[in-house]
């Protein structure tokens, strides 16, 4: 019988040949973000428990493409990446049984339309391990992949791009990866070390490096503290989810002690027929009342396009209409305040990938500069604006008054719980508390079977202590610190444009997670804007008129 190794090789070439062998090198190139390390067990070990990271930005996943009765065998695991500079790892499990455990390093999956990855090649150095034996990790000698196997190249460390230690490195990539079956011993935990770098694609250039004063830094500070006005003008038209907003609640923000307004806007959804797409004068009006209303109160006010899913579904069919709403939108607010500003749009995803966004962004902001020259405008990366994706965003060298925003709902299970949109796996996480390790041991209130995934989830939220716990604030710094570290690097204020919990979560747990989360955002030098004002993440509480409870002290008190 072929070792498990060889069988998961023969797979990975045999996806990468399949229709002609030399479908893996047509395939896209993209800066990854992550690294991918799946861990396999064989028969005779059973299944992998105890998942967890010590060291770095790390998820801890169950395999979910396997069947049911498979997933709870073993872990892929995703380490977050950079191509500035190594990053190291630390994480363990345990084996239920004696055995063999597949090792494959590779770099992360991710479609690049019909069903192919991107070509996103990872570096690894160093690797070791306890409660193993693993090759050495290393790759130095003039044999470097003894007892390896897979389709890693060797690269020999530069001055520019010197290997962790030694003199050389490997670069694989989700259907090139290096693989090794090592010995576990039951119920003895394994550790492995080592370290991670994001390869620079065939033709990558460097964003420029910004100082630290430009004039969006100087914007930056109008935008420190902010709500969202969700679910209000972003409702397709015939459309209520049930928020109801006055211009009393600007008023109330200001004096509740926010700074800024983001206001979530369905331009498209008032658009005419091309090629102009006119936004129609009577929403402008009502959009405009808001705007005003903030800049009376002086208070910032973002306005962006928010839920444009025909754009994000097919970025190229619709890019006239975006640009045509742009220009409309630029030239209404031309002269307006300097505390207006605009964001292209909201949680790029699906087609509307970090790098067509690139491309989008180059063609829209020399629109928008046309008649706002100075005006603030805020862009993200794709994948929700997710803080990985930072890696691959690429701003005009030459506009220095661009704020990156960036969301972050981490840990899901907790800011989503009960949330009938999000999957019905967050009903069964109600009575999940902020933060971890719960007084008592929770158990799901819903009485059905429980997907192995959530299950180990659960079990790391019981039993885990630190930054090991699923629900703990040190996840959350994890998050902040990548933010901060790119931020710092290119110069790019950053801003964290939503973040919050949904109302099913009990009032001193999302007290307790505004908090964590607003001093962490504060001490690394971000504004922020909690979603949202008065919808189902609701700060202001109509029937009360009154703040949640606890959510005035922890937003807005002052840090000790």
């Amino acid at each position: 019988m072929r070792s498990m190794r060889n069988a998961i090789c023969l797979m990975a070439f045999g996806l990468s040949a399949w229709g002609g062998g030399a479908v893996a090198q047509e395939r896209p190139a993209k800066m990854a973000s992550e690294a991918r390390l799946d861990l396999t067990p064989d028969r005779a070990t059973g299944r992998l428990t105890d998942g967890a990271a010590s060291i770095g930005d790390i998820r801890v996943e169950r395999m979910n493409w396997l069947p049911a009765d498979e997933q709870d065998r073993g872990y892929v695991v995703h380490i977050a990446a950079t191509h500035r500079g190594w990053r190291e790892f630390e994480l363990r499990f345990t084996p239920a049984a004696t055995g063999t455990v597949t090792l494959s390093i590779k770099g992360p999956w991710e479609d690049s339309g019909q069903f192919r990855p991107y070509r996103q090649e990872i570096e690894w150095d160093n690797l070791s391990a306890e409660g193993t034996t693993l090759p050495a990790g290393g790759f130095e000698g003039a044999d470097p992949l003894t007892g390896w196997g897979g389709g890693a190249e060797v690269i020999a460390g530069t001055e520019e791009r010197p290997a962790r230690d030694g003199r050389s490195y490997v670069r694989v990539w989700h259907d090139a990866p290096l693989l090794v079956d090592v010995p576990v011993v039951a119920n003895q935990a394994v550790t492995l070390r080592g370290f991670i770098r994001a390869a620079r694609p065939v033709g990558f250039t460097e964003m420029r490096r910004l100082p630290d004063n430009t004039a969006a830094h100087t914007a930056a500070a109008r935008y420190r503290k902010g709500v969202n006005f969700g679910n209000h003008f972003e409702v397709p038209r015939g459309q209520d989810w049930g928020a109801r907003y006055s211009l009393e609640d600007v008023s109330r923000v200001r004096s509740e002690g926010f700074d800024h307004i983001r206001l979530p806007v369905g331009w498209h959804s008032y658009a005419g027929p091309g090629p102009q797409f006119a936004i129609e004068p009577e929403f402008f009006q009502a959009v405009d009342a808001y705007v005003d209303a903030a800049v009376r109160e002086g208070l910032g006010i973002i306005i962006n396009i928010h839920h444009f899913d025909d754009f994000t579904s097919d970025p190229s069919a619709q890019r006239a209409k975006f640009a045509a709403l742009w220009r409309q939108i630029a030239e209404h607010y031309q002269g307006h305040s300097e505390l207006v500003a605009f964001e292209l749009l909201n949680e790029p995803k699906d087609a509307a990938t970090t790098d067509v966004m690139n491309g989008v962004y180059a063609e829209v902001l020399p629109l928008i500069r046309r008649t706002n020259p100075n005006r603030t405008v805020f862009v993200g990366p794709g994948l929700w604006n997710r803080v990985a994706e930072l890696e691959s965003l690429r701003l005009p060298d030459d506009d220095e008054r661009l704020i990156v925003t960036v969301h972050c709902y981490d840990p899901f299970e907790f800011t989503h719980q009960g949330a009938s949109w999000a999957g019905p796996d967050q009903q069964l996480y109600r009575g999940v508390r902020f933060p971890a390790p719960p007084a008592e041991p929770f158990v799901p209130r819903i009485r059905r079977a429980v997907p192995p995934s959530v299950q180990d989830w659960i079990n790391a939220y019981n039993t885990q202590t630190g930054a090991a716990n699923p629900c703990s604030p040190e996840g959350l710094q994890r998050v902040i610190d990548a933010a901060r570290e790119w931020s710092a690097y290119y110069g790019r204020p950053l801003h964290m444009g939503e973040f919050g919990a949904f109302e099913a979560a009990d009032a001193e747990s999302r007290a307790n997670y505004y908090r964590e989360f607003r001093t962490r955002l504060e001490s690394a030098d971000m504004g922020w804007a909690i979603w949202d004002w008065r919808a189902g993440f609701r700060y202001w509480n109509p029937e009360t008129n009154q703040p949640e409870p606890g959510l005035r002290d922890a937003l807005l008190a002052p840090v000790e």
